[in-house]
C-alpha cells in the first residue's frame, strides 16, 4: 500500500514539474528583454537605405525592440510599419531564440526619376511601380514632360525595362522628355546630341540599331559631330549634321 502511495506521488511530482517546464518556464522567458534589433536588407545595391535609417525611424514611431519585454513586441506592428514604405517590396519581423527581434527586408531597385507633369517627383522600379519615400540622390536618368499616371504601367515601364537590362543604356541615357503625343526625346551623357526615339513601338529594335551606330558609326567618325540622331522609324538611323 506504501509503494502504492509512494509511486502516485511521484507521478504528481513529475506532472507538476512537467507543467512548470512546459508552461510556467517558457511564459517567464518570454518576460526577458529584448537584447537589440538584427536588420538584413536585400536588393540594395543603390544603398537607399540603411540598417541605421529603419532603427532611426522605428525609434521615432516608438517601435524599437530593444529593451522591451519580449511579450510586449508585436512583430506585424513592425512589418505593417516598414511594409508602408514604397521603397520596401517585402519585409518579414520574428522574434529569435536568441532574445532578439530580426528584420528581413528586401528593396525595390528605382531605376529612373521621374518629374511628371503635375510637378511629382518620385522614382520608379524595373516593375514601374512608384518610390516616393528615398531621401538620398541618385544618379539615375531622370525622365519628364507630360507623363501622368496612366504611362507609369505603359509607355514609361516599357522605357525602363529595355534602359534597366542593358547596362550600356543604363550607363549612357541621362534625361527622357515625353511630348504631348507620348513621344520621347533621350539626351545622352555622351555626345552633344539628342535622340529622336518617338513611340514606345518596336522598342528593342529601335535600341538595337541605335547600339550598333554608336558601336559602329560614331566611333568612327567622332560623337559629336551630328547634333540629332532620329530612330522613330525601327530599322533607320537618320543623322542630322551639326552646323558649323
Amino acid at each position: 500500500m506504501l509503494k502504492k502511495i509512494l509511486k502516485y506521488i511521484i507521478i504528481a511530482a513529475l506532472g507538476c514539474y512537467l507543467a512548470f517546464a512546459f508552461v510556467i518556464v517558457p511564459l517567464q522567458k518570454d518576460y526577458d528583454s529584448c537584447k537589440g534589433i538584427v536588420i538584413n536588407i536585400t536588393d540594395n545595391k543603390l544603398g537607399t537605405i540603411s540598417n541605421e535609417d529603419i532603427e532611426e525611424m522605428l525609434r521615432d514611431e516608438e517601435l524599437f525592440p530593444e529593451g522591451k519585454q519580449m511579450d510586449s513586441i508585436r512583430c506585424y506592428e513592425i512589418e505593417n510599419f516598414i511594409n508602408a514604405m514604397t521603397l520596401i517590396k517585402e519585409c518579414q519581423v520574428y522574434k529569435t531564440n536568441e532574445k532578439r527581434v530580426k528584420v528581413d527586408v528586401i528593396c525595390r531597385e528605382p531605376v529612373l526619376k521621374v518629374l511628371d507633369r503635375n510637378g511629382e517627383t518620385y522614382y520608379v522600379d524595373i516593375e514601374g511601380e512608384k518610390i516616393n519615400d528615398i531621401k538620398k540622390p541618385l544618379l539615375l536618368p531622370v525622365a519628364s514632360g507630360e507623363i501622368d499616371d496612366s504611362m507609369i504601367a505603359n509607355e514609361l515601364q516599357s522605357l525602363v525595362l529595355a534602359i534597366a537590362k542593358d547596362p550600356f543604356w543604363l550607363a549612357q541615357i541621362e534625361q527622357i522628355y515625353f511630348n504631348e503625343k507620348k513621344e520621347a526625346v533621350m539626351t545622352p551623357r555622351m555626345g552633344n546630341h539628342i535622340i529622336e526615339l518617338g513611340s514606345i513601338k518596336q522598342l528593342d529594335e529601335k535600341l538595337s540599331n541605335l547600339k550598333t551606330f554608336y558601336q559602329k558609326g560614331l566611333n568612327a567618325v567622332g560623337w559629336d559631330k551630328y547634333s540629332k540622331l532620329n530612330i522613330k522609324i525601327s530599322n533607320k538611323v537618320i543623322c542630322t549634321k551639326r552646323e558649323k
